[in-house]
């Protein structure tokens, strides 16, 4: 007897999915305990999304060229990107 691993989906997967549920949600003609299921499911695939983009975002690195010419990483900084992209402008 095999063990089936259930797959986890892709961050796109969930969040197609999410969409369908606020979709179904929208719509009036459930009934509360449905509501509810599909409540928490798309509480569960929000979970989800929000871990993968955690995952992501500690994996997302800058290289930067220091004076010295070598080569370092330093942590992705929203904000900084946005004023590198204003200097350049300015």
């Amino acid at each position: 007897m095999t063990v089936r691993m259930k797959k986890e989906k892709s961050f796109e997967e969930a969040m197609e999915r999410l969409e369908a549920i606020v979709a179904e949600l929208e719509g009036e003609d459930r009934g509360l305990e449905e509501q509810f299921a599909l409540f928490q499911e798309g509480m569960e695939l929000a979970r989800l999304c929000d871990k993968k983009l955690g995952e992501v975002e500690k994996s997302v690195e800058i290289v930067l060229k220091d004076a010295a010419g070598e080569w370092k990483t330093a942590p992705f900084d929203p904000g900084r990107a946005a004023e590198d992209e204003d200097a350049d402008r300015g």
